[in-house]
């Protein structure tokens, strides 16, 4: 029986979205149960109704906000994510989900959890969609770290290959580095330390730089950055997309003639939403911690929310911790 720990609190829509989802992974997995962390007085009637009830409540009284520093993070032992991040650590969970403060989220994953052995830096990992329908890209660090090393890079790419290998069933991946050109040397020096050390050390699946405008085609599996870098990546692609969506709204609604062309592409457009969609993904996967730690995003809805639970339930199952961890002793 896998445990989830899920901090039902701070997310934007709020618990009662989250609820749906956890009480539909519950019916639809048999070997599932949650231990869930916040306010019983909101989250009992959510589950009032559940027939399954492989649920247990764990009352918390403070929710961590958006920005928050380290030390006022573990001054908050009685908030829901503090707790369920602790739940791992105790070994009274096998997994956190979380839709609250990514901040606090990272935080209380390095400090409680700490780092697998011999893992240099954790990053937050996040399958994006690409132009071949039904692959994803897997991008890190997209935001954990300020400023990474060579090695830290070197760590990224190991662990995003054995993500991709594990959770997405990505038989060889390919792994590049992100950096301003293809040639060998482009980049900042940690970058090219990254390359240096990808290519001596030789990486199943390295294949070298790409760019980012080529990033998302389909036939870069594993693509390794900076933390603060791939935060700019991250956030680039997301206000691209949104800017796209909202002109070719704008495109079909113009003229009668558009309306018109809009019905004959529909079938099209809506093959072409589905695959972008970032919901089926769940969320980032906070990789290199003792511990599996997937944050789902603050707007999740319930559709989002369950497949962040499914990654962490894949996760837990697939062993990929311990997999890790064999992975930085060799």
């Amino acid at each position: 029986m896998v445990k989830l720990a899920i901090d039902m609190m701070g997310s934007d829509l709020g618990p009662s979205e989250l609820a749906k989802a956890v009480i539909q992974y519950e019916k639809e997995n048999e070997d599932v149960s949650f231990l869930l962390f916040g306010d019983e007085k909101v989250l009992t009637p959510l589950f009032a109704e559940d027939s399954k009830r492989r649920t247990e409540i764990v009352n918390t009284g403070k929710v961590i906000p958006m920005e928050i520093k380290p030390l006022d993070f573990l001054r908050a032992k009685d908030s829901s994510q503090y707790q369920a991040v602790n739940a791992v650590k105790e070994k009274k969970a096998d997994g956190i989900v979380t839709a609250g403060s990514t901040g606090g989220f990272v935080i209380g994953s390095t400090i409680l959890l700490r780092n697998i052995e011999n893992v240099t830096r954790a990053g937050l990992c996040s399958p994006f969609p690409t132009s071949v329908p039904g692959k994803a890209a897997v991008i890190l660090d997209i935001g954990a770290n300020n400023v990474n090393t060579s090695e830290d890079l070197y760590g990224f790419a190991k662990m995003g290959s054995i993500y991709a290998k594990e959770i997405l069933n990505m038989e060889n991946p390919s792994v590049y580095t992100l950096t301003n050109g293809q040639e060998e040397g482009k980049g900042t020096d940690e970058i090219v330390g990254a390359y240096k050390l990808m290519k001596e050390k030789n990486l199943p699946g390295f294949k070298g730089n790409c760019e980012a405008r080529e990033s998302l085609d389909g036939h870069h599996d594993v693509i390794v950055t900076p933390g603060f870098v791939g935060n700019i990546y991250l956030k680039a692609v997301e206000g691209t997309a949104s800017m796209m969506n909202d002109m070719i709204k704008k495109a079909f609604k113009k003229s009668l003639k558009t309306k018109m062309g809009y019905l004959l592409a529909k079938e099209g457009f809506k093959e072409m939403k589905t695959n972008m969609d970032y919901r089926r993904f769940g969320g980032a996967i906070f990789l290199g911690v003792d511990g599996v730690a997937v944050k789902a995003h603050g707007n999740s809805n319930a559709y989002a929310f369950y497949n962040a639970i499914g990654v962490a339930d894949k996760m837990v199952k697939s062993d990929i911790i311990k997999k890790i961890s064999e992975a930085f002793h060799d």
